[in-house]
C-alpha cells in the first residue's frame, strides 16, 4: 500500500476536505472590507470636531513634528562635528603631525 492510497483511504473514512486558499481568501476579504467601512462610518458619525478642524489639527501637529525632527537633526550634527573636532585634536596632539583634514582646510 502506497502513502497516497493510505491518504485516500483515510479521506474516504472521514468527511474532511482540505481547504484551498480560494476557500478562505474571499470571506476574509469581504469581512475585512465590511469592517473597515463600518469603522470609517462610525468614526465619521461620532467625530468630536468638524472635518475642517480635524485637518487643521493634523496639519499643526505635522508641522510641530517636522520642527522637532529638524531640531534633533541639528543637535545630532552638532554633536558629530564636536566629536570629529575632538578626535582631530587628540590625534594631532598624539602624533604631533597635521591631519589630512587640517591640510585641506589650510589650502
Amino acid at each position: 500500500m502506497k502513502a497516497d492510497d493510505l491518504v485516500k483511504y483515510m479521506a474516504d473514512m472521514f468527511p474532511y476536505r482540505r481547504k484551498s486558499s480560494r476557500d478562505w481568501i474571499g470571506p476574509v476579504s469581504v469581512g475585512l472590507g465590511l469592517g473597515i467601512a463600518v469603522g470609517v462610518g462610525l468614526g465619521c458619525l461620532v467625530a468630536p470636531t468638524t472635518g475642517e478642524e480635524t485637518r487643521r489639527r493634523l496639519r499643526d501637529s505635522a508641522g510641530r513634528l517636522r520642527h522637532s525632527a529638524e531640531r534633533a537633526k541639528d543637535r545630532a550634527l552638532g554633536a558629530a562635528h564636536r566629536a570629529r573636532d575632538e578626535l582631530q585634536e587628540s590625534t594631532s596632539s598624539i602624533t604631533g603631525e597635521r591631519s589630512f583634514a587640517d591640510e585641506i582646510g589650510a589650502r
